[in-house]
């Protein structure tokens, strides 16, 4: 796993920025198994980059857009995503344990796999597309069983203590 600079980081948002105003220029995000762990991605537009495996521990992605991002078997924990979009994202796998998840946006993401223990949650994940073989805390189970499809997932959903 490479560790990309904050420089580097920057530039590759400036790229993808670009691509994401018009696909014949700039480059798409491509973060696949690099080490950003603790670097700085408030209000990045990370929407539809590719952030598979990759180590994002301790990140600031307050206020992020994460639209449509592949986050498969990536490892959020401990990072800040207060007020991210992660609307359709695929977080399959994804490690978001002691992640703040305050006003995150999870409509039609997809969530089977991941682990949510401890993570501060402070929202309604009824949107979400997929929640089976997901980790969750005890205080997670309130936002859980408001879900329409609870009955047909509950037996896959692991529920723990902090």
């Amino acid at each position: 796993m490479r560790k990309v600079t904050q420089e580097e980081l920057d530039q590759i948002l400036a790229d993808h920025a670009l691509w994401l105003d018009d696909q014949r220029t700039g480059e798409r995000a491509q973060l696949k198994y690099a080490d950003l762990s603790y670097t700085k991605l408030t209000d990045a537009n990370l929407t539809n980059a590719n952030l598979i495996d990759t180590n994002l521990t301790g990140v600031d992605l307050s206020g992020a857009n994460l639209t449509g991002a592949n986050l498969t078997d990536a490892n959020l924990s401990d990072a800040d995503l207060f007020g991210a979009d992660l609307s359709d994202a695929d977080l399959s796998g994804a490690d978001l344990s002691y992640a703040s998840l305050r006003r995150v946006e999870l409509s039609g993401a997809h969530l089977s796999y991941a682990n949510f223990t401890g993570a501060k949650f402070g929202l309604n994940i009824n949107d979400v597309k997929a929640i089976d073989h997901a980790t969750f805390s005890q205080d997670a189970y309130e936002w859980l069983i408001l879900r329409d499809d609870w009955a047909k997932v509950k037996d896959t959903v692991k529920i723990v203590n902090n």
